[in-house]
């Protein structure tokens, strides 16, 4: 009843593209969640050029099993290898992963993502043009090329359309030119038409190009399940079927439940399955039973965890001890071959490193033991490629956000408001507090915006993050300092533009006062943006993440130095851990340093002063530097300037330690 080894690689059609591919084999696989069991003793095997369809009802542990096979869960026993060999870092760069979720950038085009993909993933001996006409060979092959310049679009911006952006990720996963492709139920949320064609092109594909694919699915049609070579049936982490796809309707049969004419298999079968316990309990252990049989693969014989194999046919297991010994010969000679050392080409290169080419794994078993092992570089692509592609990304990204019609009108209206509410200030004692509080809102303004900006930035783009870091797609450091680097221009210009109008407007201290003052926003509004990448980074959640940012900005501006100047002496410690606190000051010194004389409040009607300046005989102006000791800014402008700094590298460094180390993709 079930798919034999000899029936699977007699599959017509298999291999067209030589002996270039991947066989999957797994044996006994069992995998806990905890304390739960959520894989029992499953068995099966996929050839190179064929597709084998995982299915089960809800909660059957299809996608566990899948994230077991592509080494993203652990195994508690059991065996996987391809082509003999067990799953390592260099095998999983040949496996692609699918997810069910078609995550992207909403403000890129398709093209921008397939090229960042291509420029990240393929390795550095590739030119720029090569990499794009893979680029274009696979967009031809998954029908593309009408949407190119489309962008992909989310929730609330219009996109690429359901199919064409699950195909979008298939094309991300398909850059690299993978062996063996894994799928996460790759119909979900399509229509019949859409989720068929796709299937098709999967099916094309993989044989035009010899690749091995295992996807989850559920309840496809019966045209879309029959495009399907071999079917995994799974029920509560047990194998309920495994075999030619052609037969399942036969096993079912053999154990008493007949499908009526014209009816859907795979409706059947999970309709079986989903009957009660007594029938699903019988299923399980007819599928075990299968496993006593003749058609039963070599590769998946002996015991199976306790389940052990009885009544095997003698005649069987000798003609089984002969294909096995054939079989481990040859794994054993690419395991001798492996442990060979080479001589170094190079100084940098390990004399110890394994060196191994498809052409000489095709002699050894004429391309069906090919395994693609490289342990001298972890990447594919080196950090200055990386950064730099990431950096462009980010940054085109980033732009939309930033620079959205939106916030542009809000800093407009901002910077007309503040200029006409403080226009032509005069410099007087009676506006001083008024002068305070227009440096005050600029310290405020443009400390905040970018610390907001930046607080929704990693929860929003964490999905995409986790999905790519997973992958390895590149190295966390890279994407870190692509990110804090590639929205600085855009971070920047808002005190550049507007900063400079309300300056000049209100009728701050002078030319070289003006260039330190937005030299200080400049440091400022970095200082901000970095305390949001840490806060964004450590909750991962929008909400959170701005509650705790809202809390942080209220207690900051409290502190800052404009609202009260004389804490009770147990609170008077906080103020010098608001980064706003330092900005005003700084502000404040470059306003009264070198500037011009105050008037005196006599000299403007009001009767009393507060400077010892003022009270003498004939006075009429105030010094600025007496200003500043009035409101006891003692320090020198470089002692306010300093923690700025102190903030920007500590909250960079632990942004980066908590992305790195404590934010993994799960």
């Amino acid at each position: 009843m079930t798919l034999s080894n000899s029936d699977m690689s007699s599959k017509p059609g298999t291999k067209t593209n030589g002996g270039r591919g991947l066989e999957l084999v797994f044996r006994d696989v069992t995998a806990h969640i905890g304390p739960k069991e959520v894989l029992k003793d499953v068995s099966g095997m996929v050839k190179a050029g064929q597709l084998l369809a995982i299915m089960g009802p809800s909660g059957a542990g299809k996608t566990t099993l899948l994230n077991t096979l592509a080494g993203r869960n652990p195994l508690s026993s059991g065996e996987i290898t391809l082509n003999g060999s067990k799953i390592n870092k260099s095998l999983k760069r040949k496996v692609c992963y699918v997810l069910q979720q078609d995550v992207f950038f909403p403000n890129l085009t398709l093209k921008e993502t397939l090229t960042f993909a291509a420029m990240v993933r393929l390795p550095d001996s590739m030119s720029r043009k090569e990499k794009l006409e893979k680029v274009n060979e696979i967009v031809d092959a998954l029908d593309l090329t009408k949407c190119l310049e489309t962008i992909m679009g989310d929730m609330w911006t219009r996109g690429l359309s359901g199919g064409e952006k699950k195909r979008a990720n298939i094309a991300c996963e398909l850059i690299t030119d993978p062996l063996m492709i894994y799928l996460d139920e790759p119909t979900s949320g399509l229509d019949y038409s859409t989720a068929f064609s796709l299937v098709q092109t999967l099916k094309t594909y993989a044989r035009q190009h010899n690749k091995t694919v295992v996807a989850t699915i559920h309840q496809p049609s019966s045209f879309i399940f029959y495009q399907f070579d071999s079917l995994l049936l799974m029920s509560e982490g047990e194998s309920a079927y495994y075999g030619d796809i052609d037969k399942v309707v036969e096993f079912f049969g053999s154990v008493g439940m007949e499908m009526s004419q014209h009816y859907n298999p795979a409706d059947f079968v999970l309709e079986k399955l989903k009957e009660d316990e007594k029938t699903r309990k019988r299923i399980v252990d007819a599928a075990y039973d299968q496993r006593k049989k003749n058609e039963w693969p070599t590769m998946l014989r002996g015991s199976q965890n306790g389940r052990k194999i009885e009544n095997v046919p003698s005649s069987v297991l000798k003609d089984d001890a002969d294909k096995s010994k054939r079989f481990y010969d040859k794994i054993n000679i690419i395991k001798r071959f492996r442990s060979k050392p080479k001589e170094a080409a190079n100084d940098e290169e390990d004399p110890g490193s394994i060196h191994m080419s498809l052409m000489e794994l095709d002699e050894i078993d004429n391309g069906a033991m090919e395994t693609v092992i490289d342990k001298k570089r972890k990447w594919p692509t080196g950090f200055l490629t990386q950064y730099t592609n990431l950096t462009i990304r980010t940054f085109r990204q980033s732009k939309t956000q930033i620079f959205n019609r939106f916030k542009v009108i809000e800093a407009v209206t901002m910077t007309i408001l503040v200029s006409l509410i403080w226009f032509q200030l005069p410099r007087t004692e009676a506006t001083l507090r008024d002068r305070m509080g227009v440096i005050f809102f600029m310290s405020m303004n443009y400390g905040f915006t970018p610390l907001f900006d930046t607080v929704t930035s990693f929860p929003s783009e964490r999905m995409v993050i986790n999905k790519e870091r997973a992958s390895g797609w590149y190295r966390v450091s890279a994407y870190y300092l692509a990110k804090m680097t590639s929205e600085l221009p855009l971070i920047l210009a808002q005190p550049l533009v507007f900063g400079t109008i309300v300056y000049w407007s209100v009728g701050l201290n002078g030319v070289s006062a003006y260039f330190a003052t937005l030299g200080t926003l400049f440091i400022h509004s970095i200082a901000g943006q970095s305390i949001g990448l840490f806060l964004g980074i450590a909750c991962m959640d929008i909400r959170r993440a701005m509650t705790i940012a809202t809390v942080c900005i209220m207690t900051t501006m409290l502190l800052g130095g404009f609202y009260t100047r004389h804490l009770p002496f147990w609170l008077s410690w906080l103020k010098y851990i608001s980064f706003l606190y330092y900005t005003f000051h700084c502000l404040m010194s470059l306003e009264f340093t070198d500037a011009p004389p105050v008037l005196c409040a006599s000299s403007t009607n009001i009767s009393v002063s507060q400077f010892s300046s003022c009270l003498h005989q004939n006075a009429t102006t105030i010094p600025s530097h007496e200003v500043l000791q009035f409101f006891e800014i003692d320090w020198p402008f470089w002692q306010y300037l300093l923690p700025l700094f102190i903030f920007i590298i500590a909250f960079r460094i632990a942004g980066y330690f908590v992305l790195r180390f404590v934010q993994r993709p799960h």
